[in-house]
């Protein structure tokens, strides 16, 4: 592949081919780690929610410690850290494949994803400042090219052996570990070159992190919406009378739309919405629409039209709001910010199936979808608070090394 044609620095390449290995990887488990716990550990499937919570927590704790730690000694050993980590613990779960194994194994995966994903992001802009959104956006098509693989092939591996699935996830990450020491070398502003009084500075201190706070809430609300989609609506779908392919090839079309519908998003990017605030905007109205087109019960082509809009919400959202945050962080505190968003991502992961599930038990799955808007509703006012505050953000001289794209 001639990357200079296509004028992508080669250790983006590596970085977004290793995220695709990653992806690929972490989705031929996650379908099936329920399944594996009851299955062949004969554990409660109270014992597998359990364990699952607490590798969210796991993971939520990571993103912030990782984001600093990254700031601290680089983006590049943080996630060269996190990829020895996910090494060592699938590793140990396709070697001994026994509940006292699998338990602190499976948490320290989640920790260890976290040590990957920050610093990751940090890296993207490291090494290529200069493609703003074009990094974070070839990084999330390459994360869901990997989804869409892992998900259509982890059944058929399941079938020959569980263990096989950990066991080839090992050498998934090997393999990125080998490219991320060998391929990737981090662009980092001399110590030196940063103020004494900047180094010194309090992360909150300043309008940026005014900023990103309103950001983080936007996409903590968008992801306690978004969640909703893997929780509850299969549920839904399936208290309906739709079957479990049914709702299997939402997710495949969703695959299809990320990777297909890339010209479509650039095209409205730069006809519509230029700035970041008015990405969220049109992201925002987009998930909302496809919410309230679950909330109708209507035939089974409404839910691929709903996915199809969901989708592009997705599509607009996403890689942005890393993008964006790395645009406000000051020199020395990329790190800390991608941590910080992360940790707002994770949240609304785990508070959006909790109240989702608490909403469905006692009022039904309409109410879900109600509930999903209400989330929407207040994404959308993060949005605009987001959109107010970086306005005075960009009015007030910024450190050098901030200057980016619109707002």
């Amino acid at each position: 592949m001639n990357l200079k044609r296509l004028d992508i620095p080669r250790p983006v390449f590596v970085l977004i081919f290793g995220g695709f290995i990653q992806s690929l990887g972490n989705s031929l488990m996650w379908p099936l780690n329920s399944i594996f716990m009851h299955t062949v550990l004969n554990r409660t499937l109270t014992e597998a929610g359990l364990l699952l919570a607490l590798q969210s927590a796991a993971s939520l704790l990571g993103q912030f410690i990782s984001g600093f730690l990254a700031d601290h000694f680089g983006p590049k050993k943080v996630m060269i850290i996190g990829l020895v980590g996910s090494i060592l613990s699938v590793g140990l779960i396709g070697i001994f494949p026994i509940w006292g194994v699998y338990t602190p194994a499976f948490i320290m995966f989640g920790l260890a994803q976290a040590f990957i994903l920050v610093p990751l992001n940090a890296l993207i802009h490291a090494v290529w400042p200069e493609g703003g959104r074009r990094g974070f956006n070839l990084l999330y098509v390459f994360n869901n090219a990997g989804v869409a693989v892992g998900t259509a092939i982890g059944g058929m591996i399941a079938q020959v052996s569980f263990r096989l699935i950990f066991s080839l996830n090992a050498v998934g990450f090997l393999i990125y570990f080998l490219l991320v020491l060998i391929g990737v070398s981090e662009r980092k502003t001399p110590l030196h070159l940063i103020p004494l009084k900047q180094q010194s500075e309090r992360l909150t201190k300043g309008n940026g992190f005014k900023v990103l706070l309103a950001l983080g809430g936007g996409i903590f609300f968008a992801w306690a919406a978004y969640i909703q989609l893997v929780t509850i609506l299969p549920v839904v779908m399936n208290q309906l009378g739709f079957s479990l392919f049914s709702y299997s090839v939402l997710w495949t079309l969703n695959g299809v739309f990320i990777v297909t519908l890339q010209p479509l998003i650039n095209w409205i990017i730069k006809a519509w919405a230029q700035s970041f605030k008015r990405q969220f905007y049109l992201a925002s109205l987009l998930l909302t629409i496809g919410y309230v087109i679950l909330l109708g019960k209507l035939p089974y082509v409404s839910y691929i039209i709903a996915m199809l809009i969901l989708t592009l919400g997705e599509m607009l959202i996403l890689p942005a709001v890393p993008a964006a945050a790395a645009q406000l962080a000051p020199p020395g505190k990329t790190g800390a910010y991608q941590g910080i968003i992360g940790g707002a991502t994770s949240g609304g992961r785990m508070v959006g199936p909790l109240l989702g599930g608490m909403i469905y038990d006692f009022s039904g799955g309409s109410s879900v979808w109600e509930l999903a808007i209400t989330f929407m509703g207040a994404s959308m006012v993060m949005f605009f608070i987001y959109g107010k505050v970086v306005q005075l953000y960009h009015s007030t001289p910024q450190p050098k090394g901030n200057e980016g794209e619109k707002p």
